[in-house]
């Protein structure tokens, strides 16, 4: 499926939320959809629309005193570390196989340079080249996380910038959850990496992958865990927002 495709497809949707957990309402969500209108994290830099037409759509802009130092495309998850830090992942879709990593990037944005270029042609070039981002300053870091193997707990060294982080839930597509989904199954697995400790694990989402869905027009879009009771509360895009059961894999 194009990006235009995929554009028409999702753009009519809008986050849906019920929950009064404050952890989840500000959990991270896919671009442009969780950006648009929510604090940046950085003082003097706001996330802006690109524009509503052509290339331009979809695509966010990270805007300061000197103007955008970064674009991301659809699907990126921006989480911030601290005041000059955004922790950003993503995933490339397949439309088949092999289900390809999670992208954790860090950009220190003080180090962020103007963007060169009009808009219009800086996300032309970006589909084009199926880049997720577009910077003039290359990422402080780049990690990749694999998602063909939904596994128990597996060890998995993360760089040392990352460590002080405890945990990160990931939403991300599993070609071990399921190899050839269709119109009536997805490969929804919830990853939970653990950089504090060097493992991660991917659980598979049974309640959504086998659950009827119009998938690819109803999706999950974030999750967090409520301090006070360990459980995963999660919303998303035409759906009602959930809490996972004990086993991660159903729902209450």
């Amino acid at each position: 499926m194009s990006w235009r495709e995929r554009l028409r497809r999702v753009l009519g949707g809008a986050p849906r939320s019920g929950s009064e957990l404050p952890e989840l309402r500000d959990a991270p969500g896919p671009s442009p959809w969780y950006l648009r209108g929510r604090p940046s994290g950085v003082p003097g830099f706001s996330w802006e629309a690109a524009g509503g037409k052509g290339q331009l759509a979809g695509a966010t802009v990270l805007t300061g005193p000197a103007g955008g130092v970064l674009v991301l495309d659809f699907h990126n998850h921006v989480l911030p570390l601290d005041s000059a830090t955004l922790l950003v992942w993503h995933q490339a879709h397949v439309a088949s196989g092999p289900t390809k990593p999670v992208m954790l990037r860090v950009f220190r944005v003080p180090d962020l340079a103007p963007l060169r270029g009009d808009l219009e042609t800086l996300c032309a070039s970006m589909r084009a080249e199926r880049r997720p981002f577009v910077s003039s300053t290359p990422p402080a870091l780049e990690f990749a996380i694999p998602t063909t193997a939904a596994a128990a707990r597996q060890p998995l060294t993360f760089p040392e910038s990352l460590r002080p982080i405890p945990e990160l839930l990931i939403l991300c597509a599993s070609s071990d959850v399921d190899s050839d989904p269709g119109a009536d199954r997805g490969q929804l697995g919830l990853m939970i990496a653990s950089p504090r400790d060097g493992a991660f694990e991917i659980v598979p989402q049974d309640w959504f992958n086998r659950g009827g869905f119009d998938y690819g027009y109803e999706w999950v879009t974030r999750v967090a865990r409520d301090p006070r009771t360990g459980r995963i509360h999660g919303d998303g895009i035409r759906i009602e927002p959930f809490v996972l059961d004990r086993t991660l894999r159903g729902r209450l």
